[in-house]
């Protein structure tokens, strides 16, 4: 099998803290780093993680921080979905438009919360993106078991009208563009809970579990693992209606999620049925070893006061995990057979390691896939100087 990586470039981290040909903030830099990501790191794909999603919400910032923001933040005079996947396809690669399935966003608390609990110290403890769609439709939003508190950012897809949403704005983000294909990526940002368990008790989740077994999650006693599968169900049933989108409009599929058939935190136990989704060719491409924890381009900790716990697997911490290696062998039966390819996320390791040779030799394994802006960087990672400063008075 030949075996070609993948470069997942987050293009705000390049703009917002990137340096020389690292930000890629003009054209000319953007094609000598495309080079330099085809030849240095054997790429045959790039995710491109766009920004163009955020104009379905908005930001609040603290006060004194919108500022420090504007300050920053790059003017473009050129279009990346138009220049991306022309100069891709120049040399060879694909492009996939990479977007957030669970990436809703939140309102801002109040600066004696975030004082307490943010997302993370560094600049995101003084500003909340949110969506309109998630501002105006709070009752989609995963909701606890008492119906009183929201895992915001985190949309419920038991509800069509949920993931017509979604699929409408991925779609939407694309045309007229040369895009080969949409990566979902299942990494989420959203505060974890205190609890794996705690989210996941909303209207139709309750109709479906009644429906099938008789009992009443609000008020009676349950099964946790039926649930458990119940949640997976939905979030296979959006992969399906995703893919009849894409497959309309000749667009390959990916998805990047946790390893194992855990969806892991912060998402909970929601079960994923990778096996069904490669099955039925759901997918063109999975990546696992997604992390929600740490940021992949600078590797700080998101949500560090909050990690929860009731997990039946937890990567953080490698509980119920096998090593990667050999977690391995339990894809194997899944993909030798299909026309899915599997990759491994390797933007929270150390890069060239002897691992990479050994996950490179296994025969399910069609490639890695890197962080750009790990590789084009070497400056900033080494001060690790993420602080924008904010008198915050609110």
């Amino acid at each position: 099998m030949l075996k070609r990586n993948i470069a997942s470039a987050s293009w705000g981290d390049h703009l917002t803290f990137g340096e020389g040909d690292g930000l890629l903030d003009n054209p000319d830099s953007l094609y000598k780093r495309i080079e330099t990501w085809k030849n240095e790191l054997d790429i045959s794909s790039i995710h491109w993680r766009q920004g163009r999603t955020s104009r379905f919400g908005n930001y609040r910032y603290a006060k004194n921080y919108r500022k420090a923001v504007k300050n920053l933040k790059n003017e473009l005079n050129w279009d990346d979905f138009e220049v991306l996947p022309k100069m891709a396809h120049e040399l060879g690669l694909k492009a996939h438009a990479y977007v957030s399935i669970f990436g809703e966003g939140w309102p801002l608390a109040p600066a004696r919360i975030r004082a307490k609990s943010h997302h993370n110290a560094m600049h995101g403890q003084h500003f909340a993106w949110q969506s309109y769609f998630t501002r105006e439709n709070p009752e989609f939003v995963l909701s606890d078991r008492n119906g009183e508190i929201r895992q915001w950012g985190v949309l419920c897809l038991a509800y069509p009208e949920a993931r017509k949403y979604l699929i409408d704005k991925f779609i939407s983000i694309l045309e007229g563009y040369d895009f080969d294909g949409i990566f979902l990526c299942f990494r989420t940002e959203a505060k974890p809970p205190d609890h794996a368990d705690a989210f996941g008790f909303n209207e139709p989740i309750r109709e479906d579990y009644l429906s099938r077994y008789g009992r009443d999650i609000l008020t009676q006693n349950f099964d946790l693992n039926l649930w458990h599968d119940l949640l997976g169900e939905y979030i296979t049933l959006f992969l399906k209606e995703m893919r009849e989108a894409t497959k309309s409009r000749n667009l390959e599929l990916s998805v990047g999620c946790a390893r194992g058939n855990i969806i892991g935190p912060p998402l909970g136990n929601a079960t994923i049925d990778y096996p069904q989704w490669i099955k039925e060719s759901l997918i063109d491409e999975l990546i696992i070893n997604q992390n929600s924890s740490q940021c992949p381009s600078i590797w700080h900790q998101l949500w560090p006061m909050h990690r929860g716990y009731g997990y039946k697997q937890n990567y953080l911490d490698g509980y119920n995990m096998p090593k990667l290696i050999e977690h391995l062998n339990d894809y194997s039966e899944y993909i030798k057979n299909s026309k899915t390819k599997l990759y491994i996320a390797r933007q929270w390791d150390p890069i060239f390691s002897e691992e990479e040779s050994e996950l490179l030799k296994h025969p399910s394994v069609s490639g890695l896939v890197y962080s750009t802006f790990r590789y084009d960087n070497p400056g900033p990672l080494a001060n690790s100087d993420w602080v924008i400063d904010s008198d915050d008075k609110t």
